[in-house]
C-alpha cells in the first residue's frame, strides 16, 4: 500500500492519555501501524509514578527508553534493568512478566513494541551531535533534552524543544538534525 509522504509534529504532554492494558497506569500513543487489536508496531509514552506490574504483550519485542525521570527499575524472575536518566534503555520480549519498582520521581518511558517477524525498530540516541535522517517508512524523532533543528532540502528549518517530536512517513528529501544548544539529547526511532 502506497502512502503520501507526511510530517506530523507532536508534543508528549499534548497527546491524549489512555489507560494501560493492565489498568495500572497511563500511556500516550505516539503512532502505530496495523490493526488496532494486533498492530505490527506501536510507539507510546508511559507515565510511571508508582510500583506495579508492566503489561504483557505476547508476540511483541519491546524497547523502553527513559524520556524523563530517574531511578526506575524493571525486574523479572532472573533479570533486571535500571534506568538512571533520559536516554537509558532496555530491550525485552513482551511476554516477560515484569514488575516496576516505584521510581524516585515521576517518570516517562518511550515504549516501542514491534510484532516479532512482521516489523523492526532501530533506535539511535544522539547527544550533542549532528545526525542524518535515516531512511525508513516511518521515522519518529523525540528531543529528550535541549533543542534540535531539522533541516531538509527545500524546506524551512524546524526547531524542536525538549518533549517535542516528529513523525515522518515515507520521507523523500534527505535531511539532518543538529543540536541548537549544548547538552542536547535526541531519540531517533526508525520503523520498518
Amino acid at each position: 500500500m502506497s502512502r503520501n509522504p507526511s510530517l506530523r509534529r507532536f508534543a508528549i504532554e499534548a497527546l491524549p492519555r489512555e489507560a494501560w492494558k493492565n489498568g495500572g497506569g497511563w500511556t500516550r500513543t505516539v503512532a502505530s501501524h496495523g490493526p488496532a487489536d494486533q498492530p505490527y508496531w506501536r510507539v507510546s509514552v508511559a507515565d510511571i509514578g508508582a510500583a506495579g506490574p508492566f503489561s504483557r504483550f505476547d508476540g511483541m519485542d519491546r524497547t523502553a527508553v527513559m524520556v524523563r525521570g530517574g531511578g526506575l527499575c524493571l525486574s523479572g524472575k532472573t533479570e533486571a534493568w535500571h534506568f538512571d536518566g533520559p536516554g537509558s534503555f532496555a530491550q525485552f520480549p513482551g511476554e516477560l512478566a515484569l514488575q516496576c519498582a516505584a521510581p524516585q520521581q515521576p517518570t516517562q518511558l518511550w515504549n516501542v513494541m514491534v510484532r516479532r517477524g512482521q516489523a523492526q525498530a532501530d533506535l539511535l540516541i544522539v547527544e550533542d551531535d549532528t545526525v542524518p535522517l535515516p531512511s525508513a517508512p516511518d521515522l519518529l524523532l523525540l528531543v529528550l533534552r535541549g533543542r534540535f533543528e531539522l533541516t531538509r532540502s527545500g524546506t524551512e528549518p524546524l526547531v524542536l524543544a525538549e518533549g517535542e517530536g516528529l513523525h515522518l512517513q515515507d520521507l523523500v528529501a534527505p535531511g539532518q538534525l543538529t543540536p541548537s544548544e549544548a547538552n542536547s539529547l535526541l531519540l531517533v526511532t526508525a520503523l520498518r
